[in-house]
């Protein structure tokens, strides 16, 4: 589904859902001025054609014993490229994994508990086959973070 694919009332309805995920349909209902079926309607199909990935409890994993996060920047060998993501992909303490162009091919997000768990992920990583270079850099402070997006 691509943005020209959703109207206005979609774009209304994925802004109050962006703000709180659990907001009852008969609140944006309310809010929007067209019947709760309407909107269990569209949320399911804004579901169904990928718009919406999930719902999700957004946590602050300092708040949660990982106050260590850290992004690692990977040059792979093109041949092991899937693998690694796969790799990275089924690492539990992995949060987000991007494909990249430039200098590097992906760019992982991980979060650790101290830094004994710091270093076994650094090392894990670094071994995975097909990896040639990694720069791992320790997350010193959270400026910002924003997960809604501008519709």
């Amino acid at each position: 589904m691509s943005e020209n694919e959703l109207d206005e009332l979609d774009i209304k309805i994925l802004r109050l859902m962006q703000k709180d995920s659990r907001i009852p349909y008969s609140e944006i209902s309310k809010r929007l001025g067209v019947p709760e079926a309407t909107v269990k309607y569209r949320v399911r199909r804004l579901i169904e054609k990928g718009a919406i990935l999930g719902f999700y409890t957004l946590l602050n994993p300092r708040k949660i014993g990982f106050p260590f996060s850290m992004i690692i920047l990977f040059q792979i060998i093109p041949e092991e490229l899937e693998n690694v993501f796969n790799k990275l992909k089924s690492m539990p303490e992995a949060t987000h994994v991007f494909k990249l162009t430039g200098k590097y091919n992906i760019v992982a997000i991980f979060h650790a508990r101290d830094m004994n768990h710091v270093s076994k992920i650094d090392e894990a990583v670094r071994s995975l086959r097909g990896v040639t270079a990694a720069e791992t850099l320790l997350v010193t402070g959270v400026v910002y973070m924003n997960w809604e997006f501008p519709i």
